[in-house]
Formats: C-alpha cells, structure tokens, sequence
C-alpha cells in the first residue's frame, strides 16, 4: 500500500474490519496534487486538530526495540535486525511508530528530554495539557480533576501505507523527521470514567506513512462531567469472513523482565502508572501488586510473535501493514505472558498472511490483550534517505 499522491489513510474499526478512506475530509486535512504530482496536506482548522514533529534515530529504534524484548533468548537470530545498527537489513521495528506519539511535540519545541505526562499529543488542544480539552467539560472546576486521575490505555490499531525511509549512513546517526496530525474522533463518557479516541496521521516529506487511532480511559471521571461528542466518521468497510479462521496455535510465552516498564518508558510514555502501580479492584480484579507495563510494550511482545511465527510458516520475509487490540487487564513486570494466534486463510491473496490473536498472564490464565488482528505482506527493500 503505496502512499502516493491521491492515497486516503486506512485505520482499523473496532470489529477488526479493515477501514478505507478514513481521516481525510474537510475538517481534518485537505490534500491535493501539485504540477509536480506530490501531495500536499492543508492544515484543518477543526479546533481538536494539533500538529506536532517528532524526530528519531538509529539509537531511538534499537532502544525500543530493547524495550519490548528484541533478542532476548526468544529470536535472538531473526531479531538482530533491529539492534544492530550495522546489519545488513538494519530496520524500524514497525510498531515503534506507536512510540512517536508520546515524544512528538510542536516544532517550536524541540528537546529529546524526559517529558511530562500526559504529553503533547494527548492534550489535543492549544495551550491545555488535559487529554479532554476544556470545551467538552461542562464546569470550569473539572478541568483539574480530569488532569489528575488515571489515564489507561485501552485500545490500539495501526495500519502502514509505507514504509518509512532510513538514512543509509553507517558512520552518522543522522534524525529522520516525521510530522503528526492528530484529533479526537469521539469522547464517550461512562460510569467508569470518560473514553477518549484519537486518530493519528503520519507523514514523511508529505506523504502519508500510516494511521493509527488510540483509546484511552480517563479512569474514574464522572459521566455527570463531561459532554460526549463523535466526531466525522466516513468510513467504508471491508470485512473479513469469520469461517477463514484455522488452528489456534499457541506461538510462545514471554518472562517479562522486572526493569521492562522502565526502559520502555524511555520511548516516550512517561505516565507514572507504569512506574509507581496503583490500586483498585476494577484495574486488576485483586490489589495490584507492581508496575504495570505499557500495553504498548505487551503489544509489542505480541507483534515479535506474529513476526516470527509467520515468516518461518512462510518461509518469506514479511513485514507488517495493519495490527489492531484492545488491553482488557493489565500485565506486570515479571509476569509470564502467553501470545496465541489463529491463522487466517487469505484465499486468493497469495502475497498476504494474516492472524487473530490474544494474550494471556500465563500463571494467572487471565486475558490481558483480546480481539487483536494483525496483517503481514512480502517484505520490499526498505528506501533510503
């Protein structure tokens, strides 16, 4: 899936069905196409809309890469590719493009240092640092409390129109730069505590890379607080038959080491949760008992699994186009975590191969990560800057 001029960004529904032409109407950005046949993207004046920079390097990739495992005991020979800097097929771990969210900030900026929490990106209005702009809470008085509780992931999709170019430089770590158009897509309020779905465009030199939509809960807000609001939505929908579901296969179980949470915080996501724990019965059935990890980084657990489960079923290279989950209970450091995938026949689509999948506390049988999809293609050689 080529980002090229004309090209609308795809996202996941909920349901796993793969979304076409999303995110790309008036109120988000307009795009159009020059003499030269590039495409150019208009900044929206749709108030929820920020847009925000990140640059990265080889060093940033191999940390995260770090971060969710990369050659421990498990795939220590496929997965070098994403340490090393000086191998031969060096690339981006693809979901590392999840991470940029958390360090991409407004160009003005510009520093690679810790950051706070919640950063830039979740405030997604102008000079407010709550995830739920102040317009869609009904008093004045709330704005600090919404500030204040507990932001939990909740949901994640990606979907990879291109990949990214890397400088071929082996003597200079030089930054790649990408640029961010995030906006709310719906605030729902509950009796938990208020949903707030975000949509994330990625664009390198103005070409849309990938999409990614997000839900986080603002634990324990009142519903009496806040105004729901659904943004545009005109998607189309292309499904995935139930019956091309085959043998589940239970493809590997993980000892998540106890500094996982704090280096994959060095990605980006600094929320404390991750660090100092927290307690209640509604997080984690009983009292929690330690960090809990970044879903972020157990998705990415999950993905090394798909990765490697189905390049040696295929015996191809592949690389990954579309991941979609939800995080139902949280993982800890040091659990032992359980990845199982049901294959997809995609009939008739030979250069394709795609999996259900789930995980579970190993120990616990607990569900931590359901209804997750992934997609992978035949690999291409990545471009170079």
């Amino acid at each position: 899936m080529s980002a090229s001029a004309g090209h609308k960004c795809e996202s996941l529904a909920p349901d796993h069905t793969l979304i076409i032409e999303a995110s790309t109407s008036k109120t988000t950005q307009t795009e159009t196409e020059d003499e030269s046949g590039n495409t150019n993207t208009k900044k929206s004046e749709d108030p929820t809309v920020k847009y925000l920079v990140v640059k990265f390097t080889k060093r940033d990739l191999i940390l995260y890469a770090l971060g969710i495992g990369c050659c421990s005991k498990d795939y220590k020979g496929e997965e070098l590719r994403f340490v090393y800097e000086r191998h031969p097929s060096f690339q981006m771990f693809p979901t590392f493009l999840l991470s940029m969210y958390f360090a991409a900030e407004s160009e003005s900026k510009g520093h690679s240092g810790i950051r706070p929490f919640p950063p830039e990106s979740m405030s997604l209005s102008n000079n407010e640092s709550g995830i739920i702009p102040t317009m869609f809470l009904k008093n004045a008085d709330d704005v600090q409390e919404s500030k204040q509780l507990p932001i939990l992931h909740m949901s994640q999709s990606l979907v990879i129109h291109n990949e990214i170019s890397l400088y071929d430089d082996d003597e200079e770590d030089h930054p790649v730069q990408i640029d961010l158009q995030t906006r709310i897509v719906s605030i729902r309020p509950r009796n938990i505590g208020a949903f707030v779905t975000t949509e994330t465009n990625y664009y390198q030199k103005e070409s849309c890379i990938a999409t990614a939509q997000m839900t986080a809960l603002v634990f324990g807000l009142s519903p009496e607080k806040v105004i729901s609001w659904q943004g545009r939505d005109n998607n189309a929908n292309t499904s995935i038959a139930p019956n091309n579901i085959a043998t589940k296969i239970t493809v590997n179980e993980f000892t998540i080491p106890s500094n996982a949470a704090l280096l994959y915080r060095l990605s980006g996501d600094y929320n404390p949760i991750h660090i100092e724990g927290t307690v209640d019965d509604n997080l984690g059935g009983d009292s929690i008992n330690g960090p809990i990890l970044h879903g972020l980084c157990t998705m990415g657990y999950a993905t090394r699994a798909i990765l490697n489960h189905l390049q040696r079923l295929t015996k191809r290279d592949l690389r990954l186009i579309a991941i979609k989950c939800n995080f139902v209970k949280p993982v800890f450091v040091n659990d032992t975590i359980r990845v199982e995938l049901w294959d997809i026949k995609n009939d008739g689509i030979d250069d394709r191969a795609s999996v259900y999948f789930c995980v579970y506390r190993s120990k616990e049988e607990e569900l931590v990560v359901d209804k997750g999809y992934a997609t992978l293609v035949q690999s291409k050689t990545a471009s170079r800057l």
